[in-house]
């Protein structure tokens, strides 16, 4: 009895590994859920993501092309990443982002002077900062966005680590988690 009662039970703790389906996997790689979770990543507009190194880590969004605080009486300009991302949206091909962070070893002008709202396009590898969301929600504006459909970092990874679908990927269209059986065929 004892072992047919171990048996059944393997048997079931089976049945769920096999019925745990992987999440979609992209026809660009680029958008497919990392084998390894040993750093978090949103794929957002290839080549850009949002990446973590671990579950204490903030999240940022390295961009190649400059962003940064010209000096002034100088032709240097201050080059910065987004650190400490809080919130992101990805709409049309563009992606906004907003971060709180300011780099205190900095100096204090570029301290005083760093941007916080964001617009990144990825298909004319451009990217604008603004200091105050007025500015940011004046620029998206001539762009056609006119309120953007946040993301906060920690849920927009849940859902991509557990589905492998956001909105915004190309093979995933404005499909929910429930939907993912159905984009798999």
């Amino acid at each position: 009895m004892k072992k047919t009662a171990i048996f059944f039970i393997l048997f079931l703790n089976l049945g769920c590994l096999c019925r745990c389906t992987p999440p979609v996997q992209h026809a660009d790689p680029f958008y497919n859920v990392p084998d390894s979770f040993s750093m978090a990543r949103i794929p957002l507009i290839k080549p850009l993501e949002a990446n973590r190194l671990d579950s204490s880590s903030p999240w940022s969004l390295f961009v190649d092309y400059a962003l940064g605080v010209a000096i002034p009486g100088t032709q240097e300009v201050y080059l910065y990443n987004i650190e400490a991302l809080e919130k992101f949206a990805v709409t049309d091909g563009i992606i906004l982002a907003y971060s709180p962070y300011v780099n205190t070893r900095a100096a204090a002008y570029i301290q005083e002077n760093y941007y916080h709202w964001f617009v990144i396009i990825p298909a004319e590898e451009t990217a604008q900062g603004f200091q105050t969301e007025d500015e940011f929600r004046a620029y998206i504006q001539t762009l056609g966005i006119a309120e953007p459909d946040w993301q906060a970092p920690d849920a927009a990874w849940e859902q991509f680590r557990k589905t492998g679908c956001l909105a915004w990927l190309p093979d995933c269209g404005q499909a929910g988690p429930g939907d993912r059986d159905r984009q798999r065929r």
